[in-house]
């Protein structure tokens, strides 16, 4: 890529932007692992947009070689539209071009949400950890009714399990997407509460609150009988959620790190919005593919103030 743009002022000139010293600083800042933390309503998407104006105005990287994600689908949509405009006003991207110029065409950044970057990499990769391309994901009302069809098949007795019949199909979900967004194996989650009933055996519960955990205990584990059986109901059907799609990916960004290496050598630029409120398989996730001591350009931007999804292990 050649230069187009030599130095910050020429930058805000272009955006009409007058960025503060510490968004400057944000915007300009060599291309390596760096974390951008500012409260709501401080600018971080228009930084964002001109960060990624300042490495390919400069010629540091092309367009095409920029991933960023995001939470939510308007969100992805948003932070898009202000690249793609910050670009053009750049005059880095032709603002109509030209369908018979592709090949001279330089590329737009790769902007999505961070589950369908999860589906696109299962996509592309899933046959390294024993995926078929075939499996198809699930939505919300297919799940509910697909976990009420394994509860009303289930054999049981479970005596634990007391609550309505719609309440049961939640938690069975609820306990399905916590244990893939901690990556934490079914037989682990057994092995634990059935310590703890052998350990709470041995003493004297004074009270109803302590008399309500090994309640809760037996519960969970009789639930888990019937999460590992919904998720071989999944398999059979060759049928994915979410909370699979994540903890999938996960588990190839690990386990294969030549995927890590082609996704590096295809994006020279990693933008991360709302990091606060990735969880843990999202955050194994990125730093398998971008981090581990590669020193990979990526850029997290987020806000702890603003974190919505501490339940499920995000910080």
């Amino acid at each position: 890529m050649s230069a187009r743009i030599a130095d910050p002022e020429e930058l805000k000139e272009l955006l009409g932007i007058p960025f503060t010293p510490e968004q400057t600083a944000c915007i300009t800042a060599p291309p390596a692992p760096q974390v951008i933390v500012a409260g709501a309503g401080s600018g971080k998407t228009t930084v964002m947009a001109a960060r990624v104006v300042w490495l390919v105005g400069t010629g540091q990287v092309a367009p095409d070689q920029v991933l960023g994600l995001t939470f939510t689908n308007k969100a992805a949509g948003e932070l898009a539209e202000r690249v793609r405009k910050a670009l053009v006003k750049a005059g880095v991207v032709d603002p109509d071009p030209d369908p018979g110029a592709a090949e001279e065409a330089v590329g737009e950044p790769s902007i999505s949400t961070y589950h369908a970057f999860a589906g696109q990499l299962l996509k592309e990769h899933g046959l390294r950890i024993g995926l078929e391309p075939s499996a198809r994901l699930l939505a919300d009302a297919t799940r509910f009714q697909l976990a009420a069809r394994v509860l009303r098949t289930a054999p049981g007795p479970y005596p634990a399990l007391t609550r309505p019949f719609a309440d049961l199909v939640t938690d069975l979900l609820a306990l399905d997407a916590e244990l893939a967004e901690h990556l934490v194996p079914a037989e682990r989650l057994r092995q634990h509460d059935t310590e703890l009933l052998d350990t709470l055996d041995a003493v004297k519960l004074t009270n109803d609150a302590l008399r309500k955990v090994p309640e809760a205990a037996r519960a969970r584990r009789e639930l888990l009988g019937l999460v590992e059986e919904y998720r071989a109901e999944k398999s059979r059907r060759d049928l994915l959620d979410f909370g699979d799609q994540i903890a999938l990916s996960a588990t190839l960004a690990r386990t294969g790190p030549e995927v890590g290496r082609i996704l590096r050598e295809q994006f020279a630029v990693v933008l991360l919005d709302e990091y606060q409120d990735t969880s843990v398989a999202q955050r194994l996730l990125l730093s398998g593919l971008f981090g581990g001591g590669t020193g990979h350009p990526v850029t997290a931007v987020g806000d702890p103030c603003q974190a919505i999804y501490g339940w499920r292990g995000a910080s």
